[in-house]
């Protein structure tokens, strides 16, 4: 997850690397114009910078609350039910949900179970009432 992140900010810093250097080319090549000096709209290209400055702040606050969102789930406790297909027979583990992958988790106390073919997982919220 995080390196999705990173991907993404290092997309974002080559992107605005190029633009700023094609913008540099672009004023060193232009040859020199003799013209009266027209008056430029500050206000507009100043309220479009606020605006872009926002948007930034707003996706990178937003992308840092889903960050700490999902590491937060990752870390909650979840009842783990490994059900008998055959049989019916079904024994509950505690495990955190990020250490539970697809066929095999790993549970609060240490033990790596590996789920066989022929067994199903099915997660629910912790609850320590239910557990025997």
């Amino acid at each position: 997850m995080i390196s999705k992140i990173l991907l993404t900010l290092a997309v974002i810093g080559l992107a605005w690397l190029v633009i700023r250097h094609r913008q540099h080319t672009l004023n060193e090549n232009e040859p020199a114009r003799i013209s009266p000096p027209v008056a430029k709209q500050q206000g507009s290209n100043r309220a479009i910078k606020w605006l872009s400055y926002g948007l930034l702040a707003l996706m990178v606050s937003a992308s840092l609350i889903y960050l700490g969102w999902q590491v937060e789930q990752g870390y909650r406790l979840v009842t783990v039910r490994v059900v008998d297909a055959q049989t019916g027979r079904s024994v509950s583990y505690i495990a955190r949900r990020m250490d539970v992958d697809d066929r095999h988790f790993v549970t609060q106390d240490g033990r790596e179970i590996i789920v066989a073919d022929g067994e199903r997982i099915e997660l629910s919220a912790y609850n320590p009432q239910q557990l025997p």
